[in-house]
């Protein structure tokens, strides 16, 4: 954790989907903690649920239980939030995404976040996400009255 930064951490959950509500409200939470603006933790929310729900689903063969850590590091000083899950297990083969349309949560992880990085190891998969809230994000001018031509 960088200096003026805080973190949140969860160590050992259960990869089930009847947590991820608690634990997405947590994060929610947290990001409030540190002021996060609204659309980006609608962001970060949104792309942590996703990581999750991937490690619930692939990373442990049906009936075998996993468990995951979650570390949300946020650096006050250079405004880099990064989100951090780990699991333990060994992901299953990638399926036929045409025939179940399926496979879209790295997609909409890259889209929610600033990067994304996956690491498939021996011992598990480890992503994190990015998000640089240090500028201020430029907002669309206000649109202006229609004039009745």
């Amino acid at each position: 954790m960088s200096e003026g930064g805080r973190q949140f951490v969860l160590e050992g959950v259960r990869a089930d989907l009847r947590v991820l509500a608690e634990v997405r409200r947590r994060v929610a939470e947290f990001a409030g903690e540190i002021d996060l603006p609204p659309d980006t933790t609608g962001d970060v929310l949104l792309a942590t649920y996703e990581a999750l729900a991937n490690v619930v689903e692939h990373a442990y063969p049906p009936g075998v239980p996993g468990t995951f850590d979650l570390v949300v590091d946020y650096s006050r000083g250079d405004g880099v939030l990064t989100v951090t899950v780990a699991d333990r297990g060994s992901w299953k083969p990638e399926s036929d995404t045409r025939v179940t349309r399926r496979g879209q949560g790295l997609r909409l992880m890259n889209a929610c976040s600033d990067a994304v990085r996956v690491e498939r190891r021996d011992a598990g998969t480890r992503i994190q996400l990015q998000w640089n809230c240090g500028q201020a994000r430029t907002l669309l001018p206000e649109r202006e009255p229609q004039t009745g031509r």
